[in-house]
């Protein structure tokens, strides 16, 4: 058996991190690094509690990672290799299929179940929906256990469906916004502790010098598939009002996303809005209906569709009982609460079918929204 060669940073437990393998295990939290050496810096908690620190060479092509999940009583881990960023046009035709999941918050365990239920993945978690399109609507990171993990897998489907012709698409939430700027008011417990071992802050963790730090801040906060707009929390009067086209809150997006509040504003006056809370990544008035937040009316949400010239928008953010189907099919709400919702088998994704939308459960039931 052939054996790559690792320079190991040994910390301060005395673990040596890889015993002559080409696997690099991670139980709960793995990141990588980008150097300027041309090296890898990997540091991931081992199954022990320890901390892994350690420094691969880039060009070690047959490494492998694998995740184990830690939350709850969840048995799940899968492999996967680091690729290029694979990047599609944030318009797109429809595929013969779409599954639509939001605010995932680490629960790996719910993920899993809605993707084999769906027919997304096999039991090995190798993606098996052929041409087909899934697009996670923001807000993986924060609150639950395994939000680094179900990173990863996302990381890992990308590059399988691209290769066989189908798509995988990240749309930023808030949350990763909040990470990304070092607001950890919701990161898991066991997280934190876990970057007080490695003697790294939790925001740097995804910095842009890393692998899912760089992912994130490359991905849209908007794409189009058909005649569908995906954004995670909405889209308001105000952003048509100041004329914000697609392609500039996307601009603004990976330009700007995970800097300080303060910090953009300065940087660039379309921020505010953008950012605020009639942008993209905070507005409720699709959804919510109370004294804080308006719900927008049936002419401003039909001068937004035609603004943005389209039929009607999908959102998360803003937490719904089951995927809900508001303004006659015109807003689309599928931010549930999977920690309810998965272990009662209740709605958890929204898939789109031959111009049909429905809710699904966590087994793959059905049930039509456009009746």
């Amino acid at each position: 058996m052939r054996v790559a060669v690792f320079l190991l940073v040994i910390i301060a437990s005395g673990l040596q991190c890889l015993a002559q393998k080409e696997i690099i295990d991670g139980y709960g939290d793995l990141y990588v690094f980008y150097n300027n050496d041309n090296t890898m810096r990997v540091v991931a908690a081992k199954k022990s509690g320890t901390v892994c620190d350690t420094i691969i060479k880039s060009s070690a092509n047959n490494l492998k990672f694998r995740y184990f999940a830690k939350g709850g009583n969840a048995d799940i881990s899968f492999d996967f290799k680091l690729h290029s960023r694979i990047r599609y046009p944030w318009r797109q035709e429809k595929p013969s299929k779409t599954l639509i999941v939001s605010d995932l918050h680490g629960r790996l365990d719910a993920f899993v179940a809605l993707l084999k239920g769906n027919g997304v993945v096999d039991d090995k978690l190798n993606w098996i929906y052929g041409d087909n399109q899934l697009i996670v609507n923001g807000d993986i990171l924060d609150r639950g256990r395994d939000d680094n993990g179900i990173f990863w897998l996302v990381y890992k489907l990308e590059r399988e469906a691209d290769k066989v012709g189908g798509r995988v698409h990240f749309v930023i939430g808030n949350h990763e916004d909040l990470v990304l700027k070092d607001d950890i008011r919701y990161v898991n417990e066991d997280h934190l502790q876990f970057a007080a071992l490695a003697g790294i802050p939790y925001c740097s963790l995804y910095g842009g010098n890393t692998v899912l730090g760089r992912w994130i801040r490359d991905s849209y906060l908007l794409i189009v598939s058909g005649r569908d707009i995906i954004v995670h929390a909405g889209l308001s009067k105000k952003l048509i009002d100041k004329s914000y086209e697609i392609g500039e809150i996307n601009e603004l997006g990976w330009r700007f996303v995970g800097k300080a509040t303060s910090l953009r504003k300065e940087l660039h006056p379309r921020n505010e809005t953008l950012f605020g809370s009639d942008g993209v990544l905070w507005y409720r008035g699709l959804v919510v209906d109370s004294e804080k937040h308006t719900p927008i009316t049936d002419n401003d949400l039909n001068e937004v569709l035609k603004y943005y010239d389209a039929d009607r928008i999908i959102v998360g953010h803003s937490e719904v009982d089951e995927i809900e189907w508001r303004y006659g099919g015109r807003v689309i709400a599928v931010n549930v609460r999977h920690y309810k919702n998965f272990e009662k088998n209740r709605s958890g994704a929204l898939l789109i079918e031959k111009g049909n939308y429905y809710s699904v459960d966590y087994s793959g039931k059905r049930t039509k929204l456009n009746n």
